[in-house]
């Protein structure tokens, strides 16, 4: 044994522990989003894995159309008043749990293919609903909208992402303590550490879960409040009235990708005055409770 080796043992001992801890810690770090997407449904185009792939789309499938039927049901007939009322009670339970769940599904309507799995549609739903509601294309202006938005908010969405990465790698622990098994003495006691860690392995899941639906409604809700900040900072006119957020979205898109479409009216920016910024940039440098000590008038435009 290395701490019998005396007097180096225990010192050798201790820099190998470290060693082991530093490069696991590293290694579930940089496979966290590797093991995200498998979980997502990222599992390649071998022939096993793409039967597995339309089995659990079907599945899917046939949940997405039993959560929009459970929307509009209805008390079962013959109920008395009192009766109706219990299971109105009782149901709105239920209906709000499948509302959310369905919430998590790209609709039909937006001619996406669903992912083998529950993680991947929630995430992919985020991008079908951005696009849906405000025409903007999240692969193309995620980036953007990210640099654009303050830093509180920055924050609280990065902070949102880490604890979905950090149940990634807590599911990733609980599946490789499953390996350990090989040294525990006896069968009876070897399969309880494995059903043990089956267990781990379920509730990590679980949470994970939570963690990502948690996120997509972060997401959903940081774009429903800040998005003017992105056309703010792209240049771009934001939309004046409800019926115009698709098509300015398209517009921004087409923007940001270079697609003009030919022949299409010119698209003009809007920068703010030179001077503003000047304004903005002197108040920052010294103080808000400090007048500014020059002048803008000269880098003003005439």
């Amino acid at each position: 044994m290395i701490a019998a080796q005396r007097p180096l043992g225990p010192v050798l001992l201790t820099a190998a522990s470290t060693a082991i801890i530093v490069m696991s810690a590293w290694a579930l770090s940089a496979s966290a989003a590797f093991a995200l997407e498998v979980l997502a449904g990222r599992w390649g185009m071998s022939r096993i894995a793409l039967v597995w792939t339309r089995l659990r789309m079907a599945r899917h499938h046939a949940r997405r159309s039993e959560l929009h039927a459970a929307q509009g049901a209805e008390p079962p007939p013959g109920l008395s008043t009192e009766g109706r009322e219990a299971w109105l009670s009782q149901n709105g339970w239920c209906a709000a749990r499948k509302r959310a769940a369905h919430a998590r599904y790209p609709r039909p309507r937006d001619r996406v293919p669903l992912f083998p799995t529950a993680l991947g549609n929630a995430l992919v739903s985020v991008s079908t609903e951005t696009r849906r509601k405000y025409g903007l294309d999240l692969a193309l202006c995620w980036d953007p909208f990210v640099k654009a938005l303050d830093a509180p908010v920055r924050e609280e969405l990065i902070a949102a992402a880490t604890r979905v990465f950090a149940r990634v790698q807590g599911l990733m622990c609980a599946a490789a303590a499953s390996f350990w098994a090989i040294l525990i003495p006896g069968v009876w006691p070897r399969l309880l550490w494995v059903l043990m860690c089956a267990g781990l392995v379920w509730a990590a899941h679980r949470s994970l879960r939570g963690g990502v639906e948690d996120y997509c409604r972060h997401v959903t809700d940081v774009f429903a409040i800040h998005r003017v900040r992105l056309y703010q900072a792209l240049g771009l006119e934001p939309p004046a009235v409800v019926q115009d957020e698709v098509s300015c979205g398209v517009t921004l898109n087409a923007v940001l990708s270079r697609r003009i479409p030919a022949g299409s009216p010119p698209i003009r920016y809007q920068w703010p005055p030179a001077y503003e910024q000047l304004v903005h940039v002197a108040s920052v440098e010294q103080g808000d409770d400090q007048p500014c000590s020059w002048h803008v008038s000269e880098a003003a435009p005439s």
